[in-house]
């Protein structure tokens, strides 16, 4: 199968895995990068940080769907990839070795992350601002003397790295360093996956005590990272144990509907916290009872749509059209680079449909996906070299 099967990077699976068993986790990625497009687009019209261009709405419909989108699609995507790039890494460390598995990160990780970190990003907030910012410096000046340099979404990046650097030293230290071959071991039961939510909850409610997610140390949100880290833990052992082809039929309609409950249940959560006008503060940690319980069904809806999805899309979804496999291909150049895109299009369209709030966005979002598959696939994957990093 082509390079695209993995999430960030592009190594072909490894031997054991034929071809069309794969094809459902190349889905998955790109559909992960497309709600990840969906919540920057529902940020551009619904919020007040956290993005580069806003465009706010009075209207009451489309400020609730907006919430409902970007609370709920916090909770399970980004633990979602990485899972899936935790299952890809021991496969890749297995046929390169420690020099050649690291090198590999650091050309298609650190390559794109310091683009965005020292091009990108300083261009979208210079020309965002440049009314206040041309009186003290110029487009190129910002550039060169490193104004405005931050990962701004490319922060995935940064912390894959260091997960990835972190697995390859520990997977060197380990006697023998040699590959570790696949157990096949059956699929975690019921208990042992509810005792993890409750561990994962319990360990992600009181880091958020201290550490808020809108709290940032080196613009990293420490508040969400027991569970990333569970979650790219839970990807290299769901590789090694064969855990994501022992799903069956029980397990995944089982999860789907536990899933769903959890997600509704969020959802009522949030419309009543919001319909009363209640500040949304205590989704993001504290000490009160409603933190508990939304901290709680969040880490069942991210650990239940992981095995869920995974069943779903195995299940439906195992197939790539060309056009689907096109995108497929396409999906981390999208990843790092729609955000310029999506500011670009929100600006420019800023006067179009002004009295319809919820179609502008339905508008920007279907629009600007198109445009930044578009331009990733005809324009960035065309640079050179750029067939080599993404």
């Amino acid at each position: 199968m082509p390079s695209s099967a993995e999430l960030i990077i592009k190594d072909a699976p490894v031997k054991e895995l034929s071809p069309t068993r794969m094809f459902y986790i190349d889905n998955m990625r790109l559909l992960f990068t497309v709600l990840v497009i969906l919540h920057h687009v529902a940020l551009t019209y619904g919020a007040h940080s956290g993005w580069y261009y806003y465009e706010n709405t009075d209207d009451a419909f489309t400020n609730l769907v907006l919430t409902l989108l970007m609370t709920l699609n916090r909770t399970w995507v980004l633990g979602c990839f990485f899972m899936i790039t935790g299952y890809f890494t021991p496969g890749s460390y297995d046929r390169k070795g420690i020099f050649g598995f690291l090198k590999d990160r650091l050309i298609r990780l650190g390559i794109p992350l310091a683009i965005f970190a020292f091009l990108v990003r300083p261009s979208i907030v210079y020309l965002m601002n440049r009314g206040a910012f041309a009186a003290e410096y110029s487009f190129w000046e910002n550039i060169l003397f490193l104004k405005n340099v931050a990962p701004g979404p490319a922060w995935f990046l940064e912390v894959l790295l260091a997960f990835s650097v972190v697995y390859g030293l520990w997977r060197c230290g380990r006697k023998p360093s040699g590959a570790l071959k696949k157990k096949g071991a059956s699929f975690p039961k019921d208990r042992a996956i509810m005792l993890f939510i409750l561990m994962l909850a319990a360990a992600t409610f009181v880091i958020r005590v201290y550490f808020p997610t809108e709290k940032q140390i080196f613009r990293l949100r420490i508040g969400n990272y027991a569970v990333y880290i569970a979650f790219f833990v839970a990807g290299i052992m769901a590789y090694r144990n064969r855990w994501l082809e022992g799903i069956t039929e029980a397990i995944g309609r089982r999860w789907t509907a536990i899933t769903a409950a959890a997600a509704l249940i969020y959802c009522i959560i949030v419309y009543v916290a919001w319909s009363s006008q209640a500040d949304l503060s205590f989704l993001r940690g504290g000490t009160s009872v409603k933190t508990l319980l939304a901290t709680y069904v969040e880490t069942v809806i991210a650990i239940g749509s992981t095995i869920s999805l995974s069943y779903i899309f195995r299940r439906f979804f195992n197939k790539q059209p060309v056009v689907v496999k096109g995108m497929a291909d396409d999906a981390y150049a999208v990843f790092i680079f729609h955000a310029p895109v999506i500011v670009a299009y929100a600006y420019f369209t800023r006067n179009m449909l002004s009295g319809y709030p919820f179609l502008k966005f339905i508008t920007a979002f279907i629009a600007g996906s198109a445009l930044c598959f578009l331009v990733c696939h005809y324009v960035v994957r065309k640079l050179p070299f750029a067939q080599r990093v993404l």
